[in-house]
């Protein structure tokens, strides 16, 4: 932190090539590379001059995203995600309705049991299949004396 006041303390101030080429050193020692690039970029574009005169623009530092409004300011957290119970619909947010459980099935039987057929749709002994999909009762023919 030393170089970063250091820089900040040249805004508005006359400094000499040399000061500047302490303070690059010095910062790259400490890791700030936001100085390094900032004021290696003075040096390099102006190769010929022995003094700089410098004025300092203040940078953010931090993102300037606006934050969100009207129902956006529902619909979405801090981050940006979108909150459960919300929807995009053609770029628009709207409030998703209640899902309504369905109703599990028991078995192709369903709730009501179809004569001849056990709760898993199987076939019960003495019951086939006829034409068109029918569950018939097999009878057996009594042979004619």
């Amino acid at each position: 932190m030393k170089t970063m006041q250091k820089f900040k303390a040249l805004h508005n101030k006359e400094v000499s090539r040399h000061l500047l080429k302490q303070l690059v050193a010095e910062a790259k020692r400490e890791n700030n590379t936001e100085i390094v690039y900032r004021v290696s970029k003075i040096l390099n574009n102006n190769p010929n001059h022995k003094t700089f005169n410098i004025t300092l623009r203040q940078y953010p530092t931090a993102l300037n995203a606006p934050r969100h409004q009207g129902a956006y300011k529902d619909a979405l957290s801090e981050c940006g995600r979108l909150k459960k119970g919300y929807k995009f619909i053609k770029g628009r947010v709207i409030k998703a309705a209640a899902k309504v459980p369905k109703l599990k099935r028991k078995g192709l039987a369903g709730t009501k049991s179809k004569q001849g057929l056990t709760p898993t749709g199987r076939l019960k002994k003495g019951y086939k299949y006829a034409k068109g999909g029918k569950v018939v009762k097999v009878t057996s023919k009594k042979k004619a004396v």
